[in-house]
């Protein structure tokens, strides 16, 4: 009753007053962060006067954390830094030691003989003076090695955090952890997920003259009356800078990936730092046969996404919409034998055909629904999460083989249509569960649709509660709050999320 109360308030105040009194009653106005940091700062004076160079105190957990502040922000090199000062306490104590690290872009362990804990663990010491440097044993709480007097573990996590205006990005979870052990054999568990793990990002800049100029000339040449509404609406194109974003949740929270693709209509984001060896643009034409493009329908480029050269056998597939929502493992995507797994939403596809007045994702989920029963004898009942997507590059590939005609017809559709299939999104998940190449996943996911008049407690609840593995800011048409504010709204929440920019952005 109280949170239905609270949605009607928030939904019929003006977005500047609820902003107002969420940021007052969760400590988050200036003031009040200005306050939480000086006492922060009051609690660690001890700590802080044995810092060289930049520290931040923050309070996390109901205790204070030392923190490096950062103004750009990777996963990837905070575990490098962290495995790097492992390195050089164990080269500074002439400490014989192997690297045990499957994924490089995933935490690894610095492995040592029996009994060469206590030297290393001061060696760690001496190359941390000055630094906020932590470790962690098991389930306890961190501890600044400055603070600790020698001893003689087994096992122990070392790590330096670094925050972003008050916000931890990198604690233990991104930690060297260093192992005392016999010299054996050392295997991964079953279930780990070793492989290489690309991510695919479909992309479009709606703003671009020449590309709206292309799109007005393909709508002349349509019989507009064999399209939804929704086929070619200008929210599926606009952009309130959400791939910056979501290139950060991947930076910030799934260092795991191997490498980025953007594949686009030979366009290319200002801020992008194309130089950056884990991301390449891929041009439409790189993946479409000849006469196909130019093309404006998300299901056709979807279509072709295991042409892409260089592509991993495994991959996820992202809408630029979506973001990872905090620290995930490739397990929740992918099974450690390979299996993609996929997430049910509880909206179900209706028992009619598919028609012109479908939103063009419900006569997509009837398309792929016919062709599962005309396949295998069986049916679906239920759409996916908008969420990231688990593929296999072979799964796509059978797909096509089987299914020649359907997978070309919606390949050279330039707009979303009736007909089409919706396949990485959708039908790729049901037919590989079919074949056995995929199973049922769960996650944590949230959805807002940012034209809805709830949109603005969605996010707000979102920021406060940081709970979500994957969410999903959609647009789908037709809002009930002007575009002006969507914009406010949308880069107010997205620079709290993720306040500093990642390394695949430009530096000033």
């Amino acid at each position: 009753m109280i949170a239905g109360l609270r949605g009607t308030i928030a939904r019929n105040l003006p977005q500047p007053v609820v902003q107002t009194v969420f940021d007052l009653f969760h400590g988050r106005t200036q003031l009040q962060a200005s306050f939480r940091s000086s006492t922060a700062r009051f609690l660690a004076r001890a700590e802080l006067a044995g810092m060289r160079g930049p520290t931040d105190p923050v309070i996390s957990g109901g205790s204070v954390l030392m923190t490096r502040p950062v103004e750009r922000f990777s996963a990837v090199e905070a575990i490098r830094a962290n495995r790097e000062l492992a390195q050089q306490a164990a080269d500074r104590a002439s400490i014989e030691y192997r690297v045990e690290q499957p994924n490089p872009n995933r935490p690894g362990s610095l492995v040592i003989a029996p009994g060469e804990s206590a030297e290393l663990f001061q060696a760690l010491k001496n190359v941390s003076v000055g630094r906020p440097v932590y470790v962690k044993l098991g389930h306890s709480a961190p501890k600044l090695i400055s603070e600790l007097n020698q001893f003689d573990v087994a096992q122990l996590t070392v790590f330096e955090p670094q925050s972003a205006d008050g916000l931890v990005l990198a604690g233990s979870d991104l930690g060297c952890e260093i192992i005392a052990k016999p010299e054996r054999a050392s295997y991964s568990s079953v279930t780990e997920m070793l492989e290489p793990v690309d991510v695919v990002y479909t992309w479009v800049d709606g703003g671009d003259p020449e590309w709206q100029a292309r799109k007005v000339a393909a709508l002349s040449r349509m019989h507009l009356g064999g399209l939804n509404e929704y086929s070619a609406n200008d929210e599926r194109y606009r952009s309130h800078d959400e791939l910056r974003y979501s290139l950060r949740s991947l930076d910030y929270f799934a260092p795991w990936i191997n490498h980025v693709y953007l594949v686009t209509a030979g366009q290319v984001p200002e801020w992008l730092d194309t130089s950056n060896q884990r991301v390449t643009v891929v041009d439409h034409r790189e993946i479409f046969p000849e006469g196909a493009l130019p093309t404006f329908n998300s299901h056709a480029i979807e279509s072709r996404l295991h042409h892409i050269a260089g592509l991993s056998e495994h991959f996820l597939y992202l809408n630029d919409d979506v973001f990872f929502g905090r620290q995930v493992k490739p397990e929740l995507f992918f099974e450690g034998s390979g299996l993609t797994r996929f997430f049910l939403s509880e909206q179900g596809v209706d028992g009619e055909p598919p028609n012109l007045a479908d939103l063009p994702v419900d006569s997509a989920a009837k398309q792929n629904r016919a062709m599962i029963e005309n396949r295998f004898g069986r049916t679906v009942r239920f759409k996916f999460k908008h969420a990231a997507h688990p593929e296999r590059v072979s799964t796509l590939h059978q797909l096509e083989l089987d299914f020649p005609e359907k997978h070309a017809e919606t390949s050279q559709s330039q707009f979303r249509s009736p007909s089409d299939i919706s396949i990485p999104s959708s039908l790729a998940h049901y037919y590989g569960y079919m074949i056995g190449a995929a199973v049922p996943g769960d996650l944590r996911y949230r959805y807002c649709d940012i034209g809805e008049a709830s949109a603005q407690a969605k996010l707000l609840r979102l920021l406060r509660d940081r709970d979500a593995d994957v969410f999903c800011l959609n647009e789908i048409g037709g809002a009930s709050i002007d575009l002006a504010a969507q914009d406010q709204l949308v880069q107010q929440f997205l620079n709290a999320y993720f306040p500093v920019p990642s390394s695949f952005e430009l530096g000033e």
